[in-house]
């Protein structure tokens, strides 16, 4: 019994330890970015893609309701996970961050230009990812008009 007994706790022993060791290990938590060394002989850059000056940028798209309808649409597709569909109310996305995304409402919008609004979706806003390369510019326009309504 004694020999079976010492058998076991050998067996389980390095087990045990190595679940001792397993919290010891660095990890990272949900939403951390990997941490990726350069390759060698790679340059250093570090830039921000600008489309134009906010100043210089105009609206091309008269704010009908075929183009505020289009703006809707893309916004349930691109935007409402995170900002949620109901201004002041984030989306399901939304929600796991602290602090959760502003709601795009009509306070927030009517407070700043068409253009401030379009770089923002262009090029990305704090963690706001950049959405230039996955809507085109009249896309990103429509979406300028619909949040001007305030939805």
């Amino acid at each position: 019994m004694q020999r079976i007994s010492s058998m076991v706790i050998v067996a389980v022993a390095p087990l045990l330890l190595a679940a001792w060791w397993m919290d010891e290990q660095p990890s990272s938590q949900a939403y951390d970015a990997p941490v990726l060394t350069a390759p060698a002989g790679s340059v250093p850059f570090s830039a921000t893609a600008m489309v134009a000056p906010p100043g210089e940028l105009h609206n091309p798209l008269p704010p009908t309701e075929a183009s505020r309808a289009r703006g809707a649409t893309l916004f349930a597709i691109n935007c409402a996970l995170c900002h949620g569909q109901i201004p002041g109310q984030p989306g399901p996305v939304g929600r796991k961050f602290a602090p959760p995304p502003p709601g795009l409402g009509r306070a927030l919008v009517q407070g700043r230009g068409d253009a401030a609004i379009f770089s923002a979706i262009t090029v990305g806003f704090g963690r706001m990812p950049p959405f230039g390369d996955k809507l085109l510019p009249q896309e990103r326009w429509d979406l300028v008009n619909f949040l001007r309504t305030g939805h």
